[in-house]
Order: C-alpha cells, then structure tokens, then sequence
C-alpha cells in the first residue's frame, strides 16, 4: 500500500474531474480514458502487497422455531329471529243489491208550423255608366341599338394591328426563326428574361412570372394577343418608340408558342 503515491493520484482525478464539470456535455473519449487510467492507479496504490486470507465465516446450526398452533374461533351463529303471529283477514262485506233506476221518457209537443208569405221580389235598379275617356296609346320607346366595342379595351385597332400582325415568312431564315417553343418560361435566357422585365414590364418581375404563366394556358395566338393588348401592352405603352423594338421582338416570341 502506498499513500503518498495515492494522494497524488487523487489531485490529479480532482483536477480532471473539475475540467471536466466545466463543460459536462462536450467530454471528449480521452478524458474518460485517462480519468480510467487514473482510477485504476489509485486501486492499485491501495492494493496490498500480500494477498489477504479469504476469511472464513463460521457456520451456525439453524434455530429451530416452534410456530405455536393456529387457533380456529367459532362462527358466530346468528340469533334466531321469532316468528310473527299473522292478524286475521276481515271477511268481506256484504253485496248490496242495487234497485234499478225508471227512465222517464219526455213528451214530444208538436209546434204548428208557420206559413211563410212569399215576399216581392225588389225592382232592379238601373244604373246607368258613363263611358271613361281612353287613355292616350304611347307608342314603345325604341330599344337602343348597343354600341359597337371594339375588339380590344387598352390598345387602338391601329396600334393592335401595328404590334401583333405578322407577314407570312417566305424564307428559310424567317422559318427557323419562328420554330415552336412549347413552354414560354423556359424560351428566355437569364440577360434577356432581365432586359424584357426592364423594358416591358417596369422592372416587376411577378407581373413578367404571371404574364408568361397566362399565354401558356391560351390555345391560339388570337386569345394571347387581346389578352397582351388589354393588359400589359396598355399599361406599359409598348407603342411608345423606344419600347416598340423590343415589344415586337417579345411578340414574336410569344407567336412561336402557338405555330
């Protein structure tokens, strides 16, 4: 056995267990594998150099105990009950014979009956009605006739024609530039889809989002165009010059999703 090499073991578990209860929850695997070491230094600095004889408890004969006898009590029996004596029934009382009742019929007097005298029938009056001046007949007030609209809201037929009417394409060029495209969102690249919100549609970017979303779902290009002119084309003025260009480059784009 040796203390003084024990107590300078247990400083060191002190120490390390300190560190440890500072931040009890990120305690990394080699300071339990070193407060192990520690703890298994410090049994064997206690440990003693002779092994120690196994003490041998000495063995008693067993106590023999008597259990004393169970004593069963008597039941008690319960107290009989004395019968009591039945009071005799009265006996019934005599039926009385009822006598039975005379029903007196009443005399019927006959009332003579009355003679009425027919009364004179009242002479008709005459009434004599003075004919009502005819209302004056007024002819039916003319339905109006509704006025014309016009095929679009926002924009003038002039500047509709101007923006969505195409010449049929002759050349191959012209062809290939008008190929179909199936889903308007995915025609534009990132620089142009940024430079048409600019210009066309004021720099809103979900105004652009739900524009496109909207020409996808029309069949014609017809449908497409007066939904354009009504909305969007009107209210950011594409007719204007420095506009025009790109709106019908826009246009254009938009056509090839119908071809």
């Amino acid at each position: 056995m040796n203390l003084k090499q024990a107590e300078i073991i247990l400083e060191k578990i002190t120490r390390l267990y300190k560190s440890m209860k500072l931040d009890e929850r990120n305690i990394d695997a080699f300071e339990q594998d070193l407060m192990l070491s520690y703890v298994r230094q410090l049994y064997e600095s206690f440990a003693p150099d002779k092994p120690i004889a196994k003490r041998v408890k000495p063995t008693l004969p067993p106590l023999e105990i008597e259990e004393p006898p169970v004593v069963t009590p008597p039941r008690p029996t319960a107290p009989k009950v004395p019968k009591v004596a039945e009071t005799p029934k009265a006996p019934p009382a005599p039926k009385v014979m009822e006598t039975p009742k005379v029903v007196e019929t009443p005399q019927v007097v006959e009332t003579p009956k009355v003679v009425e005298t027919p009364k004179a029938p009242p002479a008709p009056k005459v009434v004599v009605e003075t004919p009502k001046p005819a209302a004056p007949v007024t002819p039916p007030a003319p339905t109006p006739k509704p006025a014309p609209t016009p095929s679009n809201i926002g924009l003038s037929l002039e500047d509709k024609a101007m923006l969505f009417e195409f010449k049929e394409a002759k050349e191959l060029s012209e062809k290939l530039s008008m190929a179909p495209i199936r889903d308007l969102t995915k025609a534009m690249g990132l620089n142009e889809k940024i430079f048409t919100i600019n210009e066309l549609f004021g720099g809103d970017s979900k105004l652009f989002d739900d524009t496109i979303k909207k020409l996808n779902t029309f069949s014609t290009f017809e449908r497409a165009a007066d939904y354009l002119a009504e909305g969007v084309a009107h209210t950011q003025k594409w007719t204007n010059r420095g506009k025009k260009k790109k709106a019908l480059s826009f246009i254009q784009l938009v056509k090839r999703r119908y071809n």
